[in-house]
């Protein structure tokens, strides 16, 4: 079934007019790419899964650490299960497999990563490490995007106080790390995560920021997500209660009544749901249609620069 853009509000499509629109990515954007592995670009859960399978394969945990993982990430403790397998696996091992599965060798964008370069936003936030995102943009435009971790906030800053694409090139904000750039710096365990609140105190700022200054359009996340739900928490009482929503793109049936008014309330966070086929087409959909729209409505920006 096609994305419904009735669905779509008019307060994302004058973001996307003005260039105040922040697209934010998840796994499930990754989930389109192009690659002959089909486990390739997993949620994080289905990484820290994958992790726990190849310690076990390995011996590096037994029967009994496994069962007790199984609990924990019934439980949401997915940091500390991350936290406990990467000291039973070894960092090589453990940073290895992630690369294997957030950024195989054969992988190419698919379509949603080139046309998320059609809607012309000076800044992309992702929680991804891979790097489709990057080769999307070069091929699509013959420039090489700006790409900054959570550890280069001054220069995201910069950007956003630019609030423009600086010489065409637009802005990639990798949150959690670059799996290409710096493996051992991903954000995934227990002690990554408290490295990044408690010593990198200019990734929570500008991410506050983005949320107060921006509209923001989250899609391939699951709000159930531990990812996501951490760094929500992580800037909660930045988030603008009371105030004009950001909105996140969800698989009809995700969330009841009760837990949408909470998400809106409590992080002023608007769920805009899609009914489901396999392979999720309808967020191309979605991608396509806002595409579409900026590109007609262009000269009214270009008019409105002069």
């Amino acid at each position: 079934m096609a994305f419904n853009v009735d669905l779509i509000k008019p307060r994302i499509l004058e973001a996307l007019r003005t260039g105040n629109l922040v697209p934010f990515i998840g796994a499930g954007v990754s989930k389109q790419a192009r690659t002959s592995d089909p486990t390739a670009f997993p949620t994080w859960t289905e990484l820290i899964q994958a992790l726990q399978r190849r310690a076990r394969e390995h011996g590096d945990i037994d029967k009994d650490e496994n069962d007790e993982m199984d609990r924990l990430l019934k439980c949401g403790k997915h940091l500390m299960v991350a936290e406990a397998l990467r000291h039973a696996m070894g960092g090589d091992r453990f940073d290895k497999l992630i690369k294997e599965k957030c950024s195989p060798h054969d992988a190419e964008p698919g379509e949603i990563h080139h046309r998320l370069f059609d809607l012309k936003c000076p800044l992309i936030v992702t929680t991804n490490y891979d790097s489709l995102l990057e080769d999307a943009c070069a091929k699509r435009s013959g420039r090489h995007a700006l790409t900054y971790t959570f550890d280069n906030a001054s220069a995201v800053q910069h950007h956003l106080q630019g609030s423009r694409e600086v010489a065409g090139k637009p802005l990639i904000f990798k949150i959690h790390g670059d799996i290409e750039q710096n493996p051992k710096n991903v954000v995934l365990t227990e002690t990554a995560y408290r490295r990044l609140l408690y010593h990198e105190p200019g990734y929570r700022t500008i991410l506050s920021a983005i949320f107060v200054t921006r509209v923001v359009l989250m899609m391939g996340f699951s709000f159930s997500d531990p990812e996501l739900t951490v760094m929500m928490e992580s800037i909660r009482e930045s988030l603008k209660k009371g105030s004009p929503p950001d909105y996140l793109i969800l698989p009809e049936g995700e969330k009841g009544p009760v837990e949408k008014k909470r998400l809106e309330d409590d992080f002023g966070i608007e769920v805009i749901e899609y009914s489901v086929t396999p392979g999720h087409p309808e967020l191309l959909e979605l991608v396509d249609y806002l595409a579409s729209w900026k590109e007609k409505n262009q000269p009214a920006v270009m008019a409105q620069s002069r």
